[in-house]
């Protein structure tokens, strides 16, 4: 799966599925949430995230950070590179390339930005994060701040449109104290649910190849 640039941008031309694509990797309890989240969400912390991508080998391939351990409802998660929105920040998409920069040292120069995102809300940290698409012509040169990342782990989408990859797993919730069971992409030996799985249906959703689309799971 190797998509040209101008071949994202068209793709990323027509209108978002938006929440469809959100709740297809969903914990169970974010459907029920959904009524009540416009009050809070007025409230919200506002952050941003990139998704970025780049060509290698006839593919395209993403990039996801490891979060460090922290005391924290998304300690040592698989997230995307991002975080809160700061006053000096001119745009979100300033916030977007800024804490990609400063997480694993990706110059802003060196991303073109193509789309955005649907918006996300996130209940457990209340923050409603917005979503960029960028693109590099070559592979990214890593410099990881070991104070907020792990590591990095990149991906090839195509994985992603492999059914094997989406199980439903139990997964302990930081902040409600308790185990959830959410559906999840297992790629890489890593683990991708909650938000960031949320956020990388609706870019599978977008980029549908050859009429193929992740299978979607009924939780039990």
């Amino acid at each position: 799966m190797l998509l040209s640039k101008d071949e994202l941008k068209f793709k990323f031309s027509r209108p978002l599925p938006g929440i469809g694509s959100h709740l297809k990797m969903a914990p169970a309890m974010r459907a029920q949430e959904v009524e009540g989240l416009s009050d809070k969400i007025q409230h919200a912390k506002l952050s941003a995230v990139l998704i970025l991508l780049f060509p290698e080998d006839s593919s395209l391939k993403t990039v996801f950070i490891k979060r460090s351990e922290y005391d924290g409802v998304h300690s040592g998660q698989i997230a995307f590179p991002g975080g809160q929105k700061e006053a000096f920040d001119k745009s979100f998409e300033d916030t977007a390339l800024r804490e990609t920069l400063e997480e694993i040292g990706i110059k802003p120069t060196d991303i073109e930005i193509l789309s955005q995102l649907s918006d996300l809300f996130i209940p457990p940290s209340n923050f409603l994060v917005k979503v960029f698409v960028g693109y590099s012509g070559q592979r990214p040169v890593y410099t990881i701040d070991t104070k907020e990342v792990q590591s990095v782990v990149e991906v090839n989408l195509e994985d992603f449109y492999d059914e094997s990859v989406i199980t439903e797993k139990e997964f302990a919730s930081a902040s409600r104290g308790i185990k959830i069971k959410a559906p999840c992409f297992t790629v890489n030996n890593i683990d991708i649910w909650g938000a960031t799985a949320m956020i990388m249906r609706e870019l599978l959703d977008v980029l549908k190849i050859e009429n193929k689309e992740p299978k979607t799971i009924t939780l039990s």
